[in-house]
């Protein structure tokens, strides 16, 4: 089952690259990504190669994130692809 995660992060510099230095630190590739951001106000959208280290990743940065996945109706087999219309 493919886990989409979404999180909010900060307006700051360096946000992004805490995010993936966690992941990698962690030997957790980063599998699909889309963000989005106005103004101040982001989210990103990821999948991951594990996502219970992934968890753990945003635990450790104090994260709160929502995850989504094929128990999601529209979310089965979900792809980057398929987010570019939305």
């Amino acid at each position: 089952m493919t886990v989409w995660f979404t999180v909010q992060l900060p307006d700051a510099p360096g946000s992004l690259g805490r995010v993936a230095t966690a992941l990698g630190e962690r030997g957790v590739n980063i599998t699909g990504i889309v963000g989005v951001a106005e103004d101040t106000d982001g989210a990103l959208m990821l999948t991951t190669s594990d996502a219970s280290k992934t968890r753990a990743a945003f635990a450790e940065l104090g994260l709160p994130f929502e995850e989504h996945g094929d128990e999601v109706p529209g979310m089965e087999g979900m792809t980057i692809a398929d987010l570019r219309g939305r």
